[in-house]
């Protein structure tokens, strides 16, 4: 990882990594896609401890940072470029929560002041981002599976029986 990443500091930041990275994004995503069948991702573990140790800095009094798991490890290198940029462009930032959620990550960020990050530019990047830091969708669950699925999950009654 580079501490230092050749990034022009105004806008489009995301652009900028998606091109800068984009061989290893798309080996990632088929070896993703490539593994979900078989649910086995071959990923670097660690991601955590690796962002935290960097940005722990960064972190949020009572918020939690990092809970990504096993990502991949262009996705580490991503985001690291990306906070090394946020903190020209919001030099108050806070990390809340940077987490994997469904079938993707979700970044939370905030500052000092504002629960969320108060530029409206800054948070389409980070939308833009949370969109690459994405898993290949999962096959569509065959129709006979949603049905048992929608009859388990309807309420059970409770209404108690005169037993007399």
């Amino acid at each position: 990882m580079n501490s230092k990443p050749q990034i022009k500091a105004a806008g489009h930041i995301v652009e900028q990594l998606a091109k800068k990275y984009r061989i290893p994004l798309a080996r990632a995503q088929q070896e993703l896609k490539r593994n979900r069948v078989k649910q086995q991702y071959d990923l670097a573990a660690g991601a955590d401890l690796n962002l935290f140790l960097k940005w722990a800095h960064r972190v949020g009094k009572g918020w939690y940072g990092f809970d990504l798991g096993r990502i991949p490890p262009v996705w580490t290198n991503m985001l690291h470029d990306f906070f090394v940029w946020l903190e020209t462009a919001c030099p108050d930032f806070e990390i809340h929560q940077v987490k994997m959620k469904g079938c993707g990550m979700r970044i939370y960020l905030g500052t000092k002041k504002d629960l969320f990050i108060p530029h409206e530019s800054i948070r389409s990047e980070i939308q833009q981002l949370q969109n690459i830091f994405r898993f290949p969708a999962h096959p569509k669950t065959p129709a006979a599976v949603r049905v048992v699925r929608r009859k388990q999950k309807k309420p059970i009654s409770t209404a108690k029986t005169n037993t007399n």
